[in-house]
């Protein structure tokens, strides 16, 4: 029976993020999980429940993988079946730390955001599951992500799931379940508040288009379209110039080629920046010092590359093969990973007198990482990506809520350009100011404010 409620409990979580949504089943979906821990008895049965949750949980938050088949074949069930393994040990880990605890309100939710925070650390580090990220659409209640992050917001979330599990063990304790609710309604109450403030005082404005070419990404790494790729692009460029922005904005990798050292391809860049007067910030494979990077450049109105920000937090098995040695005779049929991108270092992308803290693909998934270029003076955070690889999977949509989140952290704006989508505008309060549809060629207008320096 508890390995049922176990099962149950981790198909409920699951389906709480996207493409499901069922945001309100955040706060009850862990009660079975918590009421099997209870009743399993011995160590061996409570990992037990804890496997079987983390099975089920991440075995459906995780699906997104399968939209990598039509690249890697039959790999990708075997990755697929490996991550979900994987991650499940992180649920065991939870089940060790609250079988040794007392004091159950506060510490198994502690101990729940602990374990979060270590799937995500490391450079196979995986933010997927976490539970904050399910509440983007509760605007108040995601305002305490500007004081506690998005790790408050999962606390506050397992804590009403252990009060609620606790109350129906025992109903006596209905008194703290009582006080649990009052302490999430005074969050949800500051959050009210201040979406009610004024909007921050701004120095100036600054315009945006975001070129979403929506461009299939066996059609993106196929060499023979790199022309055709950029044209569009290019194109696309040209009629949004029309609308006057201060910056033009292209996505992730935008063409299949080292732009900036291509002899045909960059003089177009350049002078597509001087005929349109505005600014281009591109993202695009990059070599420096015999190193490939993945990169985005700031072109000036006059054709200059005049800043750019090398990728630092690589996406393993994605951008480099982790031990390499042991690995690549295994993989080299795969035809990905006879070459890889090298870790660039944290830096400002600086244009139009603006800095961004980038974030190039799943880096926005991190808050400390993004946190940390703010802290050096960002003006706003920038997202460019391509989500192309994941269709129209679960995974551009928790990739706009990760971004959701991160605007409110910081309280800065954040511009996230896709080549599929999802293209953005957030303010820093978490409201999505526009937004372009997944899978469709779109270009989207917006304006951010930028502060006052400090």
């Amino acid at each position: 029976m508890v390995i049922l409620l176990s099962l149950l409990s981790g198909i409920l979580t699951a389906l709480t993020f996207p493409k499901w949504n069922m945001v309100w089943l955040a706060w009850v979906s862990l009660i079975p999980f918590m009421v099997a821990l209870d009743r399993a008895g011995s160590l061996r049965r409570a990992l037990a429940c804890g496997f079987f949750f983390g099975i089920a949980f991440f075995g459906i938050d995780l699906c997104w993988v399968f939209s990598l088949f039509r690249f890697v074949g039959w790999w990708t069930v075997l990755g697929w079946i490996l991550f979900v393994i994987f991650q499940a040990l992180f649920i065991l880990l939870f089940v060790l730390l609250v079988r040794r605890i007392k004091y159950r309100l506060i510490l198994v939710p502690a101990c729940w955001v602990v374990v979060e925070y270590l799937r995500a650390w490391g450079p196979f580090g995986v933010p997927a599951g976490g539970l904050g990220y399910t509440q983007v659409s509760f605007l108040p209640l995601i305002q305490i992500a500007s004081l506690v992050s998005v790790y408050g917001i999962s606390f506050l979330i397992v804590l009403t799931n252990t009060a609620l599990a606790e109350w129906w063990l025992d109903r006596r304790r209905w008194k703290l379940l009582m006080a649990v609710v009052v302490f999430v309604g005074l969050f949800v109450g500051y959050g009210y508040f201040i979406l009610s403030q004024p909007i921050m005082p701004a120095e100036r404005v600054l315009s945006v288009a975001l070129i979403q070419p929506n461009i299939d990404q066996k059609d993106k790494i196929d060499a023979s379209r790199v022309s055709d790729t950029f044209s569009l692009q290019e194109k696309m460029s040209r009629f949004a110039a029309g609308s006057k922005p201060d910056v033009i904005i292209w996505p992730e990798t935008a063409v299949f080629t080292y732009l900036v050292q291509d002899p045909v391809l960059f003089p177009r860049m350049q002078q597509l920046a001087k005929d349109t007067r505005c600014w281009f910030l591109c993202g695009t494979p990059y070599l420096q010092d015999g190193k490939a990077y993945n990169t985005v450049v700031a072109l000036s109105p006059s054709g200059e590359i005049v800043s750019y920000y090398n990728k630092e937090h690589l996406v393993p098995f994605g951008e480099y093969l982790p031990f390499r040695p042991m690995l690549y005779p295994l993989l080299k049929s795969v035809g990905y990973y006879d070459s890889e991108f090298a870790s660039g270092m944290p830096r400002l992308l600086e244009f139009a007198g603006c800095r961004a803290a980038t974030g190039i693909c799943f880096e926005s998934t991190f808050p400390a990482l993004i946190k940390k270029r703010v802290w050096q003076g960002a003006d706003f955070i920038l997202v460019v990506t391509n989500d192309a690889w994941f269709g129209a999977s679960s995974a551009p949509y928790f990739h706009l809520n990760t971004s959701i989140l991160r605007a409110v952290e910081n309280r800065k704006y954040v511009v996230q350009v896709g080549n599929t989508g999802i293209s953005a505008v957030i303010d820093p309060w978490g409201r999505i100011i526009t937004q372009s549809k997944l899978n469709q060629r779109e270009i989207v207008f917006s304006t951010i404010l930028i502060p006052p320096a400090d």
